[in-house]
């Protein structure tokens, strides 16, 4: 672990806008806020009899345990000067386990610099005969959408839609949850589930618990080919709005080209009219040529965006251009090469080769891959759907 020295004097807690609490919810409250004070002051005596023995902690230099936490702390290399408590939240699984989540502005000193940053703060708090212990403590720095450095798509004529965001492929409904809510708290504003993924359910409840305006998010879903036909259609979009708790949903996809799709796209069409849906798509039409043609031909709402396999070890020039022609906007699944890459792709000498330094007001992986495009071409760079993050069961980035 590389050591990083934060120096700090004093936590001050200014807390706002909360709502009204239990007592048992306020006493958790009232614990975490003493950890704060506790850390300014390098209490390692206090923290170590908080924290249970088995307890876990993660911040943004890495994750360890309990012994470490307190050495770290009594050594003065974590010394957080000043918290601000902007909302805490409290959630039980029972009468023995609590979760407190706070909204906080951590201010410290970083090498002699004073740092400000955003963080989602959750600790989790088993009751033990003598009192609560900590058992986890997990930091999740918090972004803002920046629109001078967030792409963005137009589909069609006017649909603005966000040009990188999460896929939720291969998630259980806790996973899809936990993941997206990580990724929105990190400046994430578009979301790609789909029926077949089953975790719809979940993406609708973190799109819910995150309290950001339905209107600054994009949710993309895909309909499965058991879903196509007349009528049919209709009920699957039904609910599937229902499983994402949304009265809309920004992009829908056919999600392969088999069945009735001539059928279902009507319904679809169906759907836009009846504002429910603002655009759509078709997934993996780049098959043959017979099914693209079909659909072009038979749909009176033109498809705006069409997801392939794309990365830079498969371009798909010619489907790219193809798509071009016909004003689609084609959007990558496995934009980094998938699962069963190994990561091969982020291995590559042309990224790894990099200097480790990016330009002012652009992260670290957008200067590599911006780079990585200048040599592979622009599918380096084009509509990625990133994969997901986890960190022992919890996603971070």
């Amino acid at each position: 672990m590389k050591k990083m020295m934060i120096f700090a004097v004093l936590v001050i807690v200014s807390m706002t806008a909360f709502a009204q609490v239990s007592k048992e919810e306020q006493e958790l409250i009232d614990l975490s806020n003493q950890k704060w004070v506790w850390m300014a002051e390098k209490n390692a005596d206090r923290l170590a009899e908080l924290f249970l023995d088995n307890a876990q902690f993660v911040h943004m230099g890495g994750g360890w345990g309990k012994q470490q936490e307190v050495d770290i702390i009594r050594g003065g290399m974590i010394w957080y000067k000043h918290a601000d408590i902007h909302s805490q939240e409290v959630k039980f699984t029972d009468k023995n386990v609590g979760t407190v989540y706070s909204n906080i502005h951590l201010t410290s000193e970083v090498g002699g610099h004073q740092v400000r940053f955003p963080f989602m703060v959750s600790e989790v708090y088993i009751r033990q005969p003598k009192g609560w212990g900590l058992s986890a403590l997990i930091f999740t720095k918090l972004a803002e959408p920046d629109p001078r450095f967030e792409p963005a798509l137009t589909l069609g004529e006017n649909i603005r839609m966000p040009q990188f965001g999460i896929g939720t492929y291969q998630m259980t409904n806790e996973q899809a949850k936990a993941s997206v809510l990580a990724a929105l708290r990190m400046g994430y504003r578009h979301i790609d589930t789909a029926h077949a993924y089953q975790d719809e359910r979940g993406v609708g409840e973190a799109v819910k618990e995150s309290g950001i305006p339905r209107q600054d998010l994009w949710i993309t879903s895909k309909l499965w080919p058991s879903e196509y036909g007349e009528g049919k259609t209709s009920e699957a979009i039904d609910k599937m709005l229902e499983r994402l708790q949304t009265d809309y949903i920004d992009l829908l996809y056919v999600h392969q080209p088999m069945g009735d799709f001539v059928g279902a796209w009507k319904d679809m069409e169906k759907a836009v009219r009846a504002g429910k849906v603002r655009a759509l798509g078709i997934s993996n039409f780049d098959a043959n040529d017979s099914v693209f043609n079909l659909i072009m031909e038979k749909a009176e709402i033109k498809p705006v965006a069409l997801q392939i396999e794309c990365h830079p070890y498969a371009q798909r020039l010619d489907i790219r251009k193809k798509a071009a022609e016909y004003g689609l906007q084609v959007e990558c699944w496995f934009p980094l090469g998938g699962a069963m890459s190994q990561g091969a792709l982020l291995k590559d000498p042309v990224i790894v080769k990099h200097p480790p330094l990016a330009p002012a007001g652009r992260s670290l992986r957008h200067s590599r891959l911006a780079q990585s495009a200048a040599h592979y071409g622009e599918c380096a760079d084009i509509r990625l759907r990133p994969l997901r993050c986890r960190h022992a069961g919890h996603p971070f980035a």
